[in-house]
């Protein structure tokens, strides 16, 4: 229920610090905008759930383009069939929780059909808490939040009287420009201190957007949209495409949250519900009598005519001119290409795709192909092969692997997997040894000693299992083969006849392995009965312990391996984070010729760490040196924040060009290498992310380079 705020205390600590050099009205605005902020929690989670249908009306229009379109749809919905479409949905929606919504559209009507990322583009903006911290899954920081002041300034511009209520327009301006805020105005209730109207503009992606979303005056949903429009355009390799949408809300029941003074339960761990846009099996309608009851808003004159001229050329197929069919091809081979029918999916990354190139100083350009087939049968269970095949330029190295999985259990997380493929070239312990005391006294450098010696292969067969939420049990059988490669190339001719006869053979290895992996109160979701992880507060930790077994299929490895791993992502106040991984190795019990090949210290070829893709790995340090040791220590940082070094230059440009920025700080401990350590720079968008690292072997400068990647869209 609404209810009026108090106002005995009009100005907090933060507010104070704004009084110094501001205007009447900009200390008129801070005075309401603490009072708003101060219900904006108490509305935040008022709801428990409601349901709603949904009219949206929608335009999208190509204004400008030429012949790089064809690869628009990597950045955006883009429709090319038809330049200009006009476009209606219903769609019935729920909400559960925070963050959680459901979209199930019921009809849908236009001169063209809208594609899947059409229909999704605008139910995604509707999902807005106007009195959450963040909005858009912690994209974008709100005016509403408790911390606004440090980044919004406000200011008092109209108060309007209007069906007996006095309603404050307060607009908010960024105190420095940043893609993670927005501005816009609010409208303010007075006496109630709630948002009757928000009219924000920001950035998103590669658009301008600018959403209009008013908000119910009846008290039983006061908290909730009653009409909204979204403006969005997009400008990238000059093409310019724009869309326009219109939506009207019609509640069928809301529920609020009781407030009591009962102790709170601890929030449960099972997310099951959440967003969701349902789009399979959407009726198109063509009947004009049901559109005319379900239109809850009038069509302008330019989208009547646009309905006429399809129904006069209806029967033109749009795929028949040429240069469409090529432009189809195009996207065919440039994007990735989906297959879905009701219990199988087909993914593949699609041949040109540059969302799966990257580009380092030690691999040089990198390029991986990816396939994902799933056959689902009753209770969820699941047949997945996803192989990969990826080439390194600079090592002119090609890597694959044939993962095959059967979820047995997957309410459990129960698996079974066999998986194949290859691993980076290296060198066993022998040569090792002789290089570590080489090393001591020598200025002698890997490149010298061209120490890529050994192919290898491997196959592994896993069950995995989950004991109990957040802890899991694997248990791995590993076949390994390795195969010299007869090319030397030493400097040193009696170092190259010693280790001559060595590198003559091949050498096998046995290795069953047993994991444990434990994260607290890990929270999860259900789809259907297939179990997945979405987050914790606390840390992941794992230890694994491998044993080499002579004797099995020639192999003659007879040594323990023993890892383990602590990592997690930490939250630290507004659309910032820190990372952390830490991780330590070591063979023991070394009873015969070893490879030095750990599972969390090893040349990383392709972008695949932490959210990033760059951070949580070594980018600097030599190959070579992932195998030149029987244990290590290393420990990884990322500090992410949207305003840090862009927020001294404080113009627009940056705020385009830079989603966050990031600082990495990476340190090794090795017998052969005491001392290494790495710090970088990064900055990243939805489109890439790049880095700058710097390289340090016991606190010298060694090298300097970049790490480039595409940000795959989702």
């Amino acid at each position: 229920m609404r209810v009026a705020a108090d106002t005995t205390s009009v100005y907090s600590e933060h507010a104070n610090l704004f009084r110094k050099n501001r205007t009447t009205s900009q200390l008129e605005a801070d005075s309401i905008m603490q009072l708003v902020i101060a219900n904006a929690k108490r509305y935040e989670k008022s709801l428990s759930s409601y349901e709603s249908e949904i009219y949206v009306k929608g335009r999208a229009e190509i204004l400008r383009q030429n012949k790089l379109i064809r690869f628009a749809h990597h950045v955006f919905p883009v429709n090319r069939k038809t330049k200009d479409i006009v476009f209606e949905m219903i769609s019935h929606s729920k909400y559960e929780a925070p963050n959680i919504y459901y979209h199930d559209f019921k009809a849908l009507n236009g001169n063209a059909i809208p594609n899947y990322r059409k229909q999704q583009e605008f139910m995604n903006f509707l999902n807005l808490n106007v009195y959450a911290p963040t909005a858009y899954n912690e994209g974008y920081l709100m005016p509403l939040a408790k911390n606004a002041f440090r980044f919004y300034k406000f200011d008092l511009r109209e108060v309007i009287e209007e069906d007996g209520l006095k309603i404050y327009k307060i607009r908010f301006l960024p105190n420095q420009w940043s893609m993670k805020l927005m501005s816009g105005d609010l409208y303010i209730i007075d006496k109630y201190w709630t948002v009757d109207k928000i009219d924000i503009s920001g950035r998103y992606s590669f658009a301008d957007f600018n959403l209009v979303m008013s908000f119910s005056r009846d008290y039983r949903w006061f908290v909730l949209p009653e009409t909204a429009s979204l403006f969005i355009r997009y400008h990238i390799l000059g093409n310019a495409v724009v869309s326009n949408y219109d939506a009207a809300f019609k509640y069928q029941s809301v529920e609020w949250i009781e407030e009591n003074n009962t102790p709170r339960r601890k929030r449960s761990l099972d997310l099951s519900n959440y967003f969701r846009l349902s789009s399979d099996t959407i009726p198109i309608i063509r009947d004009t009598t049901f559109w005319n009851k379900k239109r809850k808003i009038p069509l302008l004159p330019e989208e009547e005519i646009l309905y006429e001229k399809s129904q006069l050329f209806k029967e033109v197929d749009p795929d028949s001119t040429l240069n469409l069919r090529f432009l189809k091809a195009t996207e065919k081979i440039t994007n990735s290409i989906r297959f879905n029918n009701k219990t199988m999916r087909l993914r593949y990354s699609g041949f040109l795709n540059p969302f799966r190139m990257g580009y380092s100083k030690k691999n040089g350009f990198t390029y991986k192909q990816k396939v994902r087939f799933t056959k689902r049968f009753e209770n969820d269970k699941e047949f997945r092969v996803n192989p990969s095949l990826g080439f390194v330029s600079r090592r002119k190295e090609v890597f694959f692997d044939v993962p095959i999985y059967w979820d047995y259990l997957p309410k459990k997380m129960g698996s079974f997997s066999l998986t194949g493929g290859n691993e980076n070239t290296g060198y066993s312990s022998e040569i090792m040894d002789e290089l570590n005391e080489m090393l001591k006294d020598s200025t002698f450098t890997f490149e010298d000693l061209n120490m890529q010696y050994f192919r290898h292969y491997y196959l592994t067969f896993r069950h995995n299992i989950e004991i109990f939420n957040g802890f899991q049990v694997s248990a791995d059988l590993s076949y390994h083969k390795r195969t010299a490669i007869k090319k030397p190339n030493l400097i040193d001719d009696d170092l190259e006849e010693d280790i001559t006869d060595i590198i003559n053979d091949r050498y096998n290895d046995f290795t069953p392995l047993v994991r444990f992996t434990y994260t607290p109160r890990q929270y999860y979701r259900m789809d259907g009965k297939r179990k997945e992880y979405v987050y914790s507060r606390f840390p992941t930790a794992s230890v694994e312990f491998a044993r080499g077994v002579p004797g099995v299929l020639n192999s003659t490895g007879n040594y323990t391996r023993i890892e383990g791993e602590i990592n997690q992502s930490i939250p630290i106040g507004m659309l910032r984070i820190f990372n952390y991984h830490l991780s330590a190795g070591a063979y023991t019990l070394k009873k015969s010729t070893y490879f030095s090949d750990f599972e969390y210290f090893r040349r990383r070829n392709f972008p695949d760490t932490w959210e990033d893709q760059i951070g949580g790995v070594f980018n600097l340090l030599d190959s070579e040196w992932f195998n030149a040791s029987d244990r290590y220590f290393q420990a990884h940082f990322m500090y992410e924040s949207p305003f840090v070094l862009f927020q001294l230059f404080n113009t627009k440009l940056a705020s385009r060009l830079v989603l966050s920025e990031r600082f990495y700080f990476s340190t090794l401990t090795t017998p052969a290498l005491p001392s290494y350590s790495e710090i970088g720079y990064g900055i990243g968008n939805q489109l890439f992310n790049v880095g700058v690292f710097a390289g340090f072997k016991r606190y010298e400068y060694q090298s300097i380079g970049f790490k480039f990647t595409f940000e795959i869209f989702n």
